[in-house]
Parts: structure tokens; C-alpha cells; sequence
């Protein structure tokens, strides 16, 4: 007897040492995954910085040098009406890309007029291309919430907008917006080349995927949750359900 309760309580020990094992390794795992996403989400801050300083010095700059160029050229010459408007018009081209890149930034439309309008504005623009036909449609108005949720959904709307438009070769696009008492719900839906959530759990912790890994950290900071799936076999759809918080009077 004295040898079997010595055998049971060796074997509880081995037990849970194998348990807090285990469990050690599952947070390690956790942590790693963890501090991969964070970093991701760090190096698509930098590339984004990148990307706008780079539209900024080769696509505005370029512009306004040769603005510059044609005026002093004027400055040496005599009066001629044809360069005073060709420098005229690169200073408005200018303009406009300044206004560009400062849309991106922060979209004036979603400041001023709120998420539902923002959200038909992008697939306004999506539209214009004429590649894709896209459409919106809403069953209840999304209401103002607080400014990090509405630029947090805004950008992550961005993000898998451009993901169907870059890599499923859809067609049709169609955005679907509802709203409860408690909750946003945003479905996109495309008839192009989707992803399941087994794919996307998977491509997050994969190296690249910034984009991706870049909408895991919005949806956490705002408590929101994703889910991608095929619909049937003509239409892949990711719904995205956002807490409503509303925005005190």
C-alpha cells in the first residue's frame, strides 16, 4: 500500500509538472506571437511614413521644382503668358496631391460627416476605376461614435478593400452596413478569390502579411471581431462587428 500511494502521488507530481510545462510553453508561444504582431504593426507605421515621405519628396516635390523652374525662367525672359499658366497649373497639380495625401492621413469625410459616409466614399472611389463595380447599402444609419473607433474601422475597411482589390480578381464588391443598439456590423462581400479564417489565423503569424497583422491591432485596441468565410462558391464575405460606443451629447 505504501509503495502505491508513493507511485500516485510521484505520478501527480510528473503529472503536473508536465501540466505547468505545457502551459510555460503555451504563454511562451503567446508572448512570441504577440511580440511578432507588434512589431508588424511598428514596421507598417514605418512604412507608411516612408510611403508618405516618398509621395512627398519625388511626386509633390518634382512638381513644385519644376514650377519653380518655369518661373525663374519667366524672371530672365520676357513676359510670356503660356509659362506664367504652365506654372500655374503645377502649383494647382501640386495642391491637389498635398490635398491627397492629406486625405489619407486623415480623411476629411469621415472627420466631418461620420463612418457610414466615409465607407460610401471609398467605394465611391473604388467605383471611378471602372474595374470593379461596387455598391453599398446600409439597413439601419450607423450612428457618430468616439473618433479612435470610427478611424480604427475606417482603416481597417481601407485595408481589406485594397486586400480584395489587389489579390482576389473580384468583380463585384458589395459593402453592407447595419447597426443595433449595441453593435456595428460591417460585412464585405466580393466574388473574387477569398481567404477563410483558418487562412487569415494563420497568415498573421506569418512573416510579411503586414496589412493583416496591421488589423489584428485595430480590431484588439477597439474590442471588435473579425470573421472571413466562404459564403458559397461564387461569394467570399469577412464580417466585422464593432462595439457601438456612442458618442456623449
Amino acid at each position: 500500500m505504501l509503495l502505491l500511494a508513493v507511485g500516485i502521488v510521484f505520478f501527480v507530481v510528473l503529472y503536473q509538472r508536465r501540466v505547468i510545462k505545457h502551459q510555460q510553453e503555451i504563454r511562451r508561444i503567446n508572448d512570441q506571437k504577440q511580440l511578432e504582431l507588434i512589431q508588424a504593426s511598428i514596421q507598417s507605421e514605418e512604412d507608411e511614413r516612408m510611403r508618405i515621405a516618398s509621395e512627398l519628396h519625388d511626386d509633390v516635390g518634382a512638381t513644385l521644382a519644376s514650377a519653380r523652374l518655369f518661373l525663374y525662367k519667366e524672371k530672365d525672359t520676357h513676359y510670356e503668358e503660356h509659362i506664367i499658366n504652365q506654372s500655374k497649373e503645377l502649383l494647382d497639380e501640386s495642391i491637389s496631391k498635398i490635398r491627397n495625401i492629406s486625405h489619407k492621413l486623415q480623411p476629411a469625410t469621415l472627420q466631418h460627416l461620420g463612418l457610414e459616409l466615409a465607407l460610401q466614399s471609398l467605394i465611391e472611389t473604388i467605383n471611378k476605376s471602372g474595374k470593379i463595380r461596387a455598391t453599398h447599402t446600409t439597413q439601419e444609419p450607423i450612428p457618430r461614435t468616439i473618433d479612435n473607433v470610427e478611424l480604427a474601422v475606417y482603416r481597417i475597411s481601407q485595408e481589406l478593400l485594397a486586400n480584395i482589390i489587389k489579390h482576389s480578381n473580384a468583380e463585384v464588391i458589395t459593402l453592407e452596413t447595419n447597426c443595433t443598439q449595441s453593435e456595428i456590423m460591417i460585412v464585405y462581400c466580393h466574388d473574387g478569390m477569398g481567404m477563410t479564417q483558418e487562412m487569415y489565423e494563420e497568415l498573421i503569424y506569418k512573416k510579411g502579411a503586414s496589412g493583416l497583422k496591421n488589423i489584428v491591432n485595430r480590431i484588439k485596441a477597439i474590442n471588435a471581431t473579425i470573421r472571413f468565410y466562404k459564403a458559397n462558391d461564387k461569394m467570399y464575405k469577412t464580417e466585422l462587428t464593432i462595439p457601438l460606443v456612442k458618442m456623449a451629447n
